[in-house]
């Protein structure tokens, strides 16, 4: 019987790998595949860590920097934009700060730096706390967006002329020097720039026991000297702006466009203002008033009771009243234009049915109780300051209700991303000054 042909394909025949094969291979052979398969895994975990930083590079380095911490009517300002301004404004402020605390001895500087009736006070305490002055410069900026909006809607704009200006005047710097006198000339870095945030410049009567003056001023200037010749002030201006700038980018990041945008907005600013406002007046109707300032209502309406029996006003003030500046003085605040004292004051001092020579309260403000004597209400002439003031003070509150209007918003993560340098003890300032008596109704 013949045999049967087994069935063949064109296809050749599988090979099968016997397991037992990987025993018999080298130790070489197998140390080479455990090596690559070790740059293997170490080079997928290169890329997963490089991944990773590259991630982490752009979302601090591009996107965060990038991101809006406010916004001004559909206008953004970037993270980036806020923290270089907060830290120059730090150094700006707190730099003049300190440069005026190293004229007092210790005892002095807790004094001013510690009293609530104190100018100095109401700066060093915002330094103190980041947010809070972070806060103050965020809302500068968005007044900033407010007055180039209301620009562009109006066609108001700021010439190269008008920013020179804000330059020299800056710098002390006249283009065009005028006869020769005694002037004084400074041999230290100019002040920095002034800022528009209106709670950084404070107002208030400084406490009457300090032996120094509570007015924050530039910086000490030199021995006088005659006003060299325009040649001369051209290079000294160049030279101090020169100085400034690169110190400015050193410390804060701001590009000179940065820098120079700023005197921009000082220009456009002006224009602004006097669209807006006018023209400062020479002439405003004030009143002049007194008052005794305690910690409850109880105590002041014993004060009350005691001014209805014939008590002296002004020997009651010196006696109790925890305004100390305006106590000392038995009360007297001077003359002011309305919307110079906090609401709650000024609302009652220019109340039409307050007489002259009337006594009203208790009225409870933010610092306490007051009892309030209205002495004097007259159309006043005011000085080219006073006038300037008053304009200030229309257009912040102009400032005020555009926040509103054009929906300024601040994003919850502005806070968080508040620089907390150049710190206190880098401008020369304490760390830590406890909080002392005084306070005053205006604000």
């Amino acid at each position: 019987m013949a045999k049967l042909k087994t069935k063949t394909t064109g296809i050749p025949a599988s090979t099968r790998r016997d397991p037992s094969i990987q025993k018999y291979r080298s130790r070489t052979e197998l140390a080479a595949r455990n090596n690559r398969l070790a740059l293997i895994a170490f080079a997928i975990l290169g890329v997963v860590i490089a991944l990773i930083l590259g991630s982490a590079l752009l979302w601090e380095g591009v996107i965060v920097p990038n991101q809006a911490v406010a916004n001004v009517g559909g206008q953004n300002i970037s993270t980036q934009a806020y923290q270089h301004r907060v830290i120059f404004e730090r150094w700006r402020t707190g730099s003049t700060l300190g440069a005026q605390m190293s004229q007092y001895t210790s005892d002095q500087v807790q004094q001013l730096l510690g009293s609530q009736g104190s100018p100095y006070a109401q700066i060093y305490q915002s330094l103190e706390v980041p947010t809070t002055f972070g806060g103050q410069v965020l809302t500068e900026m968005e007044n900033e967006l407010i007055v180039q909006q209301y620009a562009k809607e109006h066609g108001i704009t700021a010439d190269s002329a008008a920013v020179d200006e804000q330059v020299f005047k800056f710098f002390g710097y006249a283009p065009v020097p005028t006869t020769p006198t005694a002037t004084v000339t400074s041999t230290v870095t100019p002040t920095p720039l002034v800022s528009q945030t209106p709670t950084l410049t404070p107002t208030v009567t400084p406490v009457p026991t300090q032996t120094a003056t509570a007015t924050i001023t530039p910086f000490p200037t030199g021995i006088p000297t005659v006003t060299p010749g325009s040649t001369d002030q051209r290079a000294t201006y160049e030279k101090s702006r020169t100085g400034y700038f690169t110190q400015v980018e050193t410390i804060s990041g701001m590009s000179e466009s940065d820098i120079q945008q700023v005197f921009y907005q000082l220009a456009l600013e002006d224009k602004v203002k006097e669209a807006v406002v006018g023209k400062p007046t020479t002439e405003q109707e004030q009143v002049k008033a007194r008052h005794i300032l305690v910690k409850t209502k109880a105590e002041a309406d014993d004060a009350m009771a005691a001014l209805q029996k014939g008590a002296s006003f002004a020997n009651l003030a010196r006696s109790i009243s925890t305004d100390t500046g305006s106590g000392a003085k038995g009360g007297e605040l001077g003359w002011a234009g309305q919307g110079n004292y906090v609401p709650e004051f000024d609302a009652a001092v220019w109340n039409k049915d307050t007489k002259i020579g009337d006594v009203v309260g208790p009225i409870q403000t933010q610092f306490g109780y007051h009892i309030i004597q209205l002495e004097g209400r007259e159309t006043r002439s005011l000085t080219p300051d006073e006038a300037t003031q008053a304009q200030t003070k229309k257009f912040n509150d102009w400032l005020t209700a555009q926040q509103t209007d054009k929906k300024a918003t601040k994003y919850d993560n502005w806070s968080d991303r508040t620089p907390q340098t150049p710190t206190l003890a880098q401008m020369g300032l304490p760390d830590y000054v406890p909080p002392q008596g005084g306070t005053s109704p205006l604000g």
